[in-house]
């Protein structure tokens, strides 16, 4: 859980945070292909993490975000008019009526996991979570 709650940290805390944009704004500063923007918090703050199966000798723990849209940011998706003939919404750049849009990838999840990785704070986690369970203990 150590290492989940790393990730987690690090995924809401720096990496859903490296762009800022105010709600109602049109489009986004997010470049596709980065992370997504901060707006509400809202993607941030539906993270969690819980524990896995544990047999003894390994164990596994998850994070994942818990929005309608986390996929959609992550991967990509086009997004087609279901009910009606055409999508309608308002915002600082107008009024827009569309059949279908398309919303890239602005992946968040793996490169939070690269960051943790190569920066050593998953492993470091990991290692300081072992010390702790095992303090006392003669090797």
């Amino acid at each position: 859980m150590a290492m989940a709650d790393t990730y987690k940290d690090h995924l809401t805390r720096v990496t859903l945070r490296r762009s800022y944009a105010m709600p109602g704004q049109f489009g986004t500063p997010a470049p596709a292909g980065s992370p997504v923007a901060y707006r509400t918090g809202l993607l941030a703050r539906s993270v969690t993490s819980w524990p896995g199966v544990y047999s003894g000798l390994s164990a596994t723990a998850h994070v994942a975000p818990h929005t309608v849209y986390a996929a959609t940011q992550e991967y990509g998706r086009e997004i087609f008019a279901r009910r009606f003939t055409y999508m309608h919404w308002r915002n600082t750049g107008g009024e827009w009526w569309k059949k279908r849009v398309y919303v890239p990838p602005r992946p968040y999840l793996h490169p939070a996991l690269a960051d943790v990785i190569v920066d050593g704070s998953l492993r470091r986690s990991a290692i300081l979570q072992f010390r702790l369970a095992t303090a006392g203990w003669q090797y």
